[in-house]
């Protein structure tokens, strides 16, 4: 059997996170879970303790070299393979009430977290290759319904950024790529609703599959685009919606 392929998920101490770190895991990657305090080392433990490849590291995607350590620690368990940007936080707020500081907040988070992680992947894997999946958004494609102007520029930003790292990288031999998810069921998603009851509501009547998405539905797109299955695929953003873009 080959050397073991490193990976690292951020964001993925809880929800999509850990359901795509889970699933690379299971496939026979070895794992770390980047995250704030002590969230990434909690869900490695739980994880290990099903016999999984998991590790966990304090991470900040808001520092660069946060993250350039991070994949220092990949490295020091398995050659880093799969980098992960899933890192991301988004609110509801009308554009007119924003704050400077609120929109550089979600921005050093969704769109310059995402960019110094491509660049620190990359650093890594110069020289061998590997692939880099974005966390995208539907709303990297059309407005959110609600108000949620700074994260729909970030998601879009995110949209092209893949699409750019992606041509640049790929005569290096890394692929880039990103998964668009709808609506997902989770406890993030729900947190953003005065009535979390509306999302079953909006499902039957929006989504033509007729359901919530499940974070096991984005961590097995991700598994893909991250996979051999996939070795001819870069620059591209999956939607992964149950048809509501359609």
């Amino acid at each position: 059997m080959g050397e073991p392929a490193g990976a690292l998920v951020t964001g993925g101490a809880r929800g999509i996170g850990r359901a795509i770190a889970e699933r690379l895991a299971r496939r026979g990657d070895t794992v770390v879970i980047g995250d704030l305090g002590s969230t990434a080392n909690a869900t490695a433990a739980e994880l290990s303790a099903e016999g999984l490849a998991v590790h966990g590291v304090e991470l900040d995607v808001r520092d660069p070299e946060s993250l350039a350590a991070a994949v220092g620690r990949v490295e020091e368990v398995a050659p880093l393979a799969t980098m992960i940007n899933n890192a991301g936080v988004g609110w509801i707020r009308p554009l007119v009430e924003v704050t400077p500081q609120e929109f550089d907040g979600l921005m050093s988070i969704n769109l310059r977290g995402v960019f110094f992680g491509i660049q620190a992947a990359a650093r890594a894997m110069v020289g061998r290759g590997g692939c880099i999946v974005n966390t995208a958004s539907t709303s990297s494609f059309t407005a959110s319904t609600t108000p949620m102007v700074p994260y729909d520029t970030s998601k879009g930003a995110v949209r092209m950024l893949t699409i750019a790292a992606a041509r640049e990288l790929a005569p290096v031999g890394i692929r880039v790529n990103a998964v668009a998810p709808g609506t997902v069921d989770t406890d993030l998603t729900r947190t953003l609703l005065d009535d979390p009851g509306v999302l079953e509501r909006q499902a039957a009547e929006r989504i033509p599959l007729g359901r919530l998405g499940r974070v096991t539905d984005i961590a097995a797109a991700v598994d893909f685009l991250s996979s051999e299955a996939a070795s001819y695929v870069t620059g591209h953003v999956l939607v992964v919606d149950g048809g509501w873009l359609t």
